[in-house]
């Protein structure tokens, strides 16, 4: 009995001390650390310039903007950010996770380290899965320069006009490309939401989502400049 009194306090304790870091790390760390990634990557006038969606609708609850430098050039870039999704070419990075929620299937069985032909040529109008409940469209796709896709409530009419209805959620992620000097590239991801979501829903989105789609856009931009790099370094 003494025993079984002791494991059971000792997996009280150690239980205790696990919810503990759980809460603590849902309440502190994303608000602690946003100032970071919310930025991660990107230089002072990249987070206050104006890019591409950015105009499509008002947006206060997220304003995200990330960067990273590129050994590869746009086109090459540009090619790899194209076939990414569901079903598609993949994330770059923890093909762990998306296979446990049952959000992959792709077409080489993991994050591609190809240009995959098939998935190239993608247009305005088009849909990319982030999974079987959540999909985003092409709202621009200018090749080597931007590309740029919108997920939420508010109809292309509402977009264009800016004027938006009493319940409504909006998305958009914006993948910018920019030459640099020695033929490599800038690549800049623009993270924009907002929605008429108040109190917890908000909170919820501002803090833990937040910052869990910060780690996981991080690890597919490192994803994206691994692969190119090395597609650049093929003959």
């Amino acid at each position: 009995m003494g025993v079984v009194l002791g494991f059971l306090k000792w997996f009280g304790i150690v239980l205790g001390v696990l919810v503990l870091v759980i809460v603590v790390g849902f309440l502190l760390v994303p608000p602690a650390t946003r100032w970071f990634t919310d930025s991660w990557g990107a230089t002072r006038e990249e987070v206050t310039a104006t890019l591409p969606g950015d105009e499509l609708f008002p947006a206060e609850r997220e304003i995200s903007t990330k960067a990273i430098t590129i050994a590869a050039p746009p086109e090459v870039v540009y090619a790899l950010v194209q076939q990414m999704g569901q079903h598609r070419a993949g994330w770059y990075g923890w093909d762990w996770f998306y296979d446990a929620t049952g959000s992959s299937g792709f077409v080489d069985g993991r994050s591609s380290t190809r240009i995959v032909p098939e998935l190239q040529g993608l247009k305005v109008g088009d849909r990319i899965q982030i999974n079987d409940m959540v999909a985003y469209e092409v709202v621009r796709a200018d090749p080597g320069e931007a590309l740029v896709l919108a997920a939420g409530s508010l109809t292309p009419e509402q977009l264009g006009s800016g004027a938006v209805p009493d319940v409504w959620t909006e998305n958009t992620m914006a993948w910018v490309l920019r030459p640099t000097a020695d033929g490599g590239t800038r690549l800049i991801l623009r993270m924009r939401a907002d929605s008429s979501d108040t109190g917890f829903a908000r909170w919820v989105w501002n803090g833990p989502l937040n910052f869990g789609g910060a780690m996981f856009s991080r690890n597919t931009m490192a994803g994206i400049k691994r692969t190119a790099e090395a597609l650049a370094r093929v003959p």
